[in-house]
């Protein structure tokens, strides 16, 4: 079975170290992006399985990079997880995302997300 494939994009380098080696060591591929303005371009490349994808970003914010990506028919079917410390988003904005995780997040609750969303469990 091949691994799943998830991109993890967000400005701070803490968050995409740690939220890397703890997917990594679950056994996911997992790919980090910092720079908004290139995340759509990895994501076209890459096509993962999952985003874990900032909300508030310099250039290009999370809403908009969500949007884009549901709003393309080669990329809308990747599953987006919203990871933020906005502890509200509202219903507008929610439905580009299938879970919101607030930072800082427990990694057994990430993971248990993850795992479930793989399992067809959401």
């Amino acid at each position: 079975m091949t691994k799943k494939k998830i991109i993890i994009i967000d400005d701070e380098q803490s968050v995409l170290f740690l939220s890397k080696a703890i997917l990594a060591a679950a056994g996911y591929e997992v790919l980090t992006e910092s720079d908004s303005t290139k995340a759509y371009q990895a994501i076209a490349e890459q096509k993962p399985d999952l985003i874990l994808l900032d909300i508030v970003m310099p250039e290009i914010n999370g809403i908009e990079l969500a949007k884009k990506i549901k709003d393309n028919p080669a990329l809308k079917h990747i599953h987006l997880f919203a990871l933020t410390g906005m502890p509200v988003l509202n219903e507008k904005n929610r439905i580009y995302f299938e879970k919101i995780i607030l930072k800082p997040y427990q990694t057994e609750t990430l993971l248990a997300d993850i795992q479930a969303l793989f399992a067809g469990r959401k």
